[in-house]
């Protein structure tokens, strides 16, 4: 009973050790990004695209991002956090009125089932006009917002964890483990249920 117990315990702290190991988000991952319009006609990219590793500094500050249209600095510093995407607007901005003028990020090492869920964060004090997602990508699209000075755009980010294979191996074993134990206790109780107490004096002896 001890040992099985004790088993059980193992497995479930290595499941939580799993789902804490890989639960990261966006942290560590490489992101791309860069400034698109609908403005000349069919989707364009009108910036350069910077890349960076999401961390503990801000990725892209302004004057990360420069519009190949005008040369001027996009007004934006972008800040990436492992759930988070923030836009801080520290002079305010004027964007295009189009069908689509705003940013595509690039997340290229996510792996499956990656991104899961987008959403605009409580704290944020303007809202994209809309955004969109697909496992490794995310499109927010600002056109025609006037955004005032020291505004935040910020999205929450959902990111579904995945298991390495040998954390999966590791899991499968341990369960494994686990149910030979369960098994054996089973079977060793029923063994001992299968074995009545017969008295000795109904014992019939052959003569």
């Amino acid at each position: 009973m001890k040992i099985f117990i004790g088993c059980a315990a193992i497995v479930i702290a290595g499941l939580a050790g799993i789902i804490d190991a890989h639960a990261v988000g966006l942290d560590g991952k490489t992101v791309s990004v860069g400034v698109y319009t609908t403005h000349f006609g069919p989707l364009t990219l009108a910036s350069n695209t910077a890349t960076a590793t999401v961390g503990s500094s801000v990725e892209f500050p302004v004057g990360s991002l420069m519009s190949t249209v005008t040369s001027n600095v996009i007004p934006v510093s972008i800040d990436l956090t492992p759930t988070t995407i923030d836009f801080h607007y520290p002079n305010g901005a004027q964007a295009t009125a189009t069908s689509f003028n705003g940013y595509i990020f690039n997340f290229p090492d996510l792996g499956v089932p990656g991104i899961t869920g987008v959403s605009v964060d409580p704290l944020s004090t303007l809202s994209p006009v809309g955004f969109s997602f697909t496992a490794d990508s995310v499109r927010v699209n600002v056109e025609g917002l006037s955004i005032p000075r020291n505004t935040d755009i910020i999205l929450d980010i959902t990111v579904a964890a995945v298991p390495e294979p040998n954390d999966l191996v590791l899991m499968l074993v341990g369960l494994g483990v686990a149910g030979v134990m369960a098994r054996r206790r089973r079977t060793a109780h029923e063994c001992t249920i299968a074995k009545p107490f017969v008295s000795p004096s109904h014992v019939t002896r052959a003569l």
